[in-house]
């Protein structure tokens, strides 16, 4: 008999949001190498058409992945995946639980 799968680990938004940031980057890597006939003066560059078409798909591509990159980064994560926060210290030492209670004073008796 087969063994029975465990159930997947919770997927990590950020990493998404990581992707669509690199996707973002390469975009605007392709719109610098578009522009840059025009910042050397390269007589054999775009034309002014391909140049505004290239500008409007690649910086509008590039802005789009950019926000949706940044709105899944900034977006609370499961809480399956957060780390469980401490209600107080976790050593007898740091809690002042050393078989007294420091709010009593012994010799108020």
């Amino acid at each position: 008999m087969s063994k029975p799968k465990e159930p997947k680990k919770p997927f990590n938004p950020r990493v998404r949001a990581n992707v669509y940031a690199l996707a973002a980057l390469y975009l605007v890597y392709l719109f610098y190498q578009i522009a840059k006939p025009y910042l050397t003066h390269d007589p054999y560059g775009p034309t002014k058409f391909q140049f505004v078409l290239g500008s409007v798909v690649l910086g509008g591509g590039a802005v789009a992945l950019g926000l949706l990159g940044w709105k899944m980064f900034k977006a609370p994560l499961p809480e399956e995946l957060q780390e469980p926060e401490e209600e107080g210290p976790a050593l007898p030492e740091e809690a002042g639980e050393d078989g007294e209670d420091p709010e009593e004073d012994p010799e108020d008796d």
